[in-house]
């Protein structure tokens, strides 16, 4: 069945027949049907490629503020890492210390030539923690 055409769809067709006998033509037709107007081609190329740029630049300042966001968020987010994720971590830790040393344990030693220091262990073990703490949450997704 078809319905009742009205004025809106009829303007709604004869603005998307501009819009693409606007994007068929070449940019000499373009020019020369801007200039048979009396408008000034090259004034119209300034003033599109002045919005393009306008128009990049507020996109990328948006992209930019969302990532701002999403770090913001993410930093403040809880590790969730418990007291117990903490004392898994020590002990994985000492068990790397004890000789089942990993490679990031060894290029850690191998930096300073001498052992972790107490601001290396504490970061390794946020990290452990932090690890520990992502595996299980994807264990409680899956």
């Amino acid at each position: 069945m078809t319905g009742k055409r009205t004025s809106q769809d009829e303007l709604s067709k004869l603005d998307d027949a501009i819009d693409e006998s606007i994007l068929a033509a070449s940019s000499e037709e373009l020019r020369e049907e801007l200039a048979a107007m009396g408008i000034d081609p090259d004034a119209v190329v300034s003033e599109m490629d002045a919005a393009t740029a306008h128009a990049k630049s507020v996109a990328a300042k948006k992209r930019f503020e969302q990532a701002r966001q999403a770090v913001v968020a993410f930093k403040s987010r809880p590790t969730r890492a418990n007291l117990d994720g903490r004392n898994a971590a020590r002990r994985k830790l000492d068990a790397m210390r004890a000789g089942e040393a990993t490679d990031a344990f060894d290029m850690m030693a191998a930096r300073k030539g001498k052992g972790l220091s107490e601001g290396d262990e504490q970061g390794m073990l946020d990290d452990i923690a932090q690890l520990a703490a992502l595996e299980a949450e994807d264990s409680e997704d899956e």
